[in-house]
């Protein structure tokens, strides 16, 4: 594919929306008490969930971090942010009169915290409490100033956004996450590729977006295998790197089907993050092919295949290959059923995309509705 095939002409509007200071590399959290007395912060809420207080010593670093302001640990932010995590979150930080919440782990304890700051202040005039992000995960929410999360009635993901929400530091210290277990370690990292691969085959796609998210996947699928086959913090570090490079154009060029897809089918199946990604990007990329041939070319070349011969149709489909076939290389779930899927909570995931679809402005992908979704879905299961 030639540079030409990137698009310079079309009018944009980049509105940048991260963190105010990423702290990257071994050891980048002793950078954490400097960022506190910045933000002049006197009483901490440590937000996490039980896995990280059961299974690791971060609670104890983080709060040795602290100094001397007051902690408050809250461990009780759950897989999908269910509504009831929020509700407590908000009284956490009341009660302790949090004025920053330090949390740790993956996107669904910052989609959490992000969710609950914003309703304790609603009057969009208003600052919210900063939230500090340390990830353990590749899910990169932390880059981000949406939220998913699960009301207490349905099982379908609603997606909010906040601008103000964004977390105020991001902390990417590898050391982070070498007890986060492989499964979910490496399914967040497909997350990531997630992300980055529907930003190069957005219905919006942007020239800055592009080269960020090409990148992603190259390092990706160069270090995501190496970063389990022997844990080392230069691999993961390159792995966070990368993550934040799939999600940083997210407010130039947006997503497409298989992030909010996943979103449904985790919330209606109870299916992991990541997990969700690995399921769906191989059928998604077959799905959207004809529409986004060059886009796919393009990945298939950052992922590493000869893209000198063959037409564009056989390079995308050689690269949907691939990419399946290293998911299962590392044994993580290609289908639906694989990953737990009900057969009864199908049609229940069917109709809640469905209905984000519209809410979304996905519906061109989807010209006959739920029933495109349930082809796709389908075609995965």
């Amino acid at each position: 594919m030639a540079d030409s095939d990137t698009n310079y002409e079309t009018p944009r509007v980049f509105h940048t929306v991260a963190p105010e200071r990423v702290y990257s590399g071994t050891q980048c959290i002793n950078n954490l008490p400097a960022f506190l007395n910045r933000k002049q912060a006197t009483r901490v809420l440590l937000a996490t969930s039980n896995s990280i207080v059961s299974n690791t010593g971060f609670i104890d670093t983080l709060s040795s971090l602290a100094a001397d302001r007051p902690v408050e640990v809250f461990a009780g932010c759950r897989q999908h942010s269910p509504e009831q995590d929020i509700l407590d979150v908000m009284q956490a930080v009341a009660d302790h009169q949090a004025d920053v919440v330090v949390s740790v782990g993956g996107s669904s304890v910052f989609d959490t915290v992000k969710v609950a700051l914003s309703r304790l202040r609603p009057d969009p005039n208003d600052t919210l409490v900063p939230q500090i992000a340390v990830p353990t995960t590749l899910s990169a929410g932390e880059f981000t100033a949406g939220a998913g999360y699960t009301p207490a009635d349905k099982q379908s993901k609603q997606l909010v956004l906040d601008l103000r929400a964004s977390p105020a530091a991001v902390f990417l210290d590898p050391g982070f996450t070498l007890a986060t277990p492989d499964e979910l370690w490496l399914g967040s990292g497909f997350k990531a590729l997630d992300h980055a691969m529907e930003a190069v085959w957005s219905l919006t796609p942007h020239p800055y977006v592009d080269a960020l998210a090409l990148e992603a996947i190259r390092v990706l699928f160069h270090h995501l295998p190496l970063s389990v086959s022997g844990p080392s913090l230069q691999h993961r570090g390159a792995c966070q790197q990368a993550a934040w490079m799939s999600i940083a154009g997210v407010g130039g060029a947006g997503m497409r089907l298989s992030h909010f897809l996943g979103h449904q089918i985790g919330a209606a199946m109870h299916i992991p993050h990541g997990i969700t990604s690995c399921v769906l990007l191989p059928g998604v990329m077959r799905y959207l092919a004809p529409k986004t041939l060059n886009a796919q070319v393009r990945i298939a070349r950052a992922m590493g295949l000869d893209t000198s011969s063959g037409s564009d149709a056989e390079i995308a489909a050689a690269a949907a290959d691939r990419l399946e076939q290293t998911i299962r290389g590392l044994g993580l779930p290609t289908r639906i059923a694989e990953a737990g899927g009900q057969r009864q909570a199908l049609e229940a995931a069917i109709q809640a995309s469905g209905a984000a679809a519209v809410k979304l402005r996905l519906t061109e992908d989807l010209p006959r509705g739920e029933e495109s979704v349930r082809q796709l879905l389908e075609s995965v299961w």
